[in-house]
């Protein structure tokens, strides 16, 4: 039995289609699939927090949030440190409470403060 050019072309062509599904896959996982499980879980844990957006998260809301309070002039008082520090913090904390979760990217990071 010879082995005809066609069945050689089928068979690359297919390993490539399973190595383009498997690394699409490998992608939407990390991207989707794990975020929003996270999410689930830690919303389970009791910890509440903006929803996952896909790939930025919060970031444009933190970076739109830090480029308004830098715009402020500063108060020299010890209460207003903190939300010209990280405005998108405070408003979490303001928002949610003292355990809550800040999506950045596709990571997920609990705020806790006691």
């Amino acid at each position: 039995m010879e082995i005809s050019y066609y069945n050689i072309k089928i068979a690359i062509f297919s390993l490539t289609i399973i190595f383009v599904l498997r690394w699409a896959w490998r992608i939407l996982n990390y991207v989707w699939f794990k975020p929003k499980k996270l999410e689930k879980c830690l919303r389970q844990q009791g910890f509440k927090g903006n929803s996952y957006k896909l790939l930025y998260g919060d970031m444009k809301e933190m970076k739109k949030m830090s480029e308004e309070a830098m715009s402020k002039p500063v108060n020299f008082s010890h209460d207003l440190i903190w939300p010209r520090i990280s405005p998108f913090i405070q408003k979490a904390i303001t928002k949610y409470g003292m355990t809550s979760n800040l999506i950045m990217y596709s990571s997920n990071y609990l705020l806790s403060f006691s």
